[in-house]
């Protein structure tokens, strides 16, 4: 009787953990609490279009809330629109991101829906962890485009003959702003993009956070350029950047 109610207890810690620890329980605000709960996910993007194609949505995780996958509990990804939730197509990245596609027919018409990550338990079939709603919006117009702004790169630095090397950089209002519209971190030896500009492939992480990858033939000779980012249609950036909201601009060295 005593090892079985050990083993009680021990289940009931584990579930406990895991709550604290991999995802917070979506619960009702207790009478007297004042506003929304913050916000444990964020997405991007957070609008699109009317009429856009398939969407790929990345979402990040925080310290309070982590996805999971692999062994008893997996992440699903959900849309919420009109009291209707629906699963979406996702893909575990890591602990603190997921990404999922939004199909187009969910885009065909003006909307205001939400976004949440779920945890399952695929044995027992039932939900772990739901993190907060956040909204998201299908718009007839254009939503604006924000001036994006870099607070730090790393690495700053690298040395000449490198690979191919992946940059983290940190700011604010980074993301997708509608239809081909997205931002898009360049390499350039001087401010002139349309000369001397090179576009990186680029990930948003989030709308503080994106990843470029600088490629081995710009790392083979010692030298010193800025990275900045630019928010604008990566269609019609290649015919000169003009009008696109940019960022300032930070130092990036290839040392001998």
């Amino acid at each position: 009787m005593l090892r079985r109610l050990s083993y009680i207890a021990v289940g009931f810690l584990i579930v406990w953990q895991f709550a604290c620890g991999g995802g917070t329980l979506r619960k009702t605000p207790k009478s007297g609490s004042s506003g929304t709960p913050s916000a444990n996910i964020s997405i991007s993007p957070a609008s699109v279009m009317v009429g856009s194609p398939d969407l790929t949505l990345t979402i990040a995780g925080s310290n309070t809330f982590t996805f999971a996958q692999g062994g008893v509990h997996y992440s699903t990804v959900v849309w919420s629109q009109g009291g209707i939730d629906t699963p979406l197509l996702t893909t575990f990245i890591s602990s603190s991101q997921l990404t999922a596609t939004v199909p187009a027919a969910l885009l065909a018409s003006p909307v205001a829906a939400t976004i949440h990550v779920e945890i399952w338990d695929r044995i027992e079939g039932t939900g772990v962890a739901t993190s907060t709603l956040v909204p998201f919006q299908v718009t007839s117009s254009p939503p604006p485009t924000l001036v994006p702004s870099i607070s730090s790169i790393s690495p700053s630095t690298v040395l000449a003959g490198s690979p191919d090397v992946t940059i983290t950089i940190d700011g604010s209002n980074f993301g997708h702003f509608g239809h081909f519209v997205w931002s898009t971190a360049s390499w350039t030896t001087d401010a002139n993009l349309h000369d001397h500009g090179t576009m990186l492939q680029t990930t948003i992480v989030s709308s503080s956070q994106v990843t470029a990858v600088i490629p081995a033939a710009l790392l083979q000779s010692p030298t010193s350029v800025q990275i900045l980012v630019v928010n604008g249609d990566v269609m019609g950036m290649s015919d000169g950047y003009f009008g696109y909201p940019r960022s300032n601009s930070v130092t990036f060295t290839v040392g001998p």
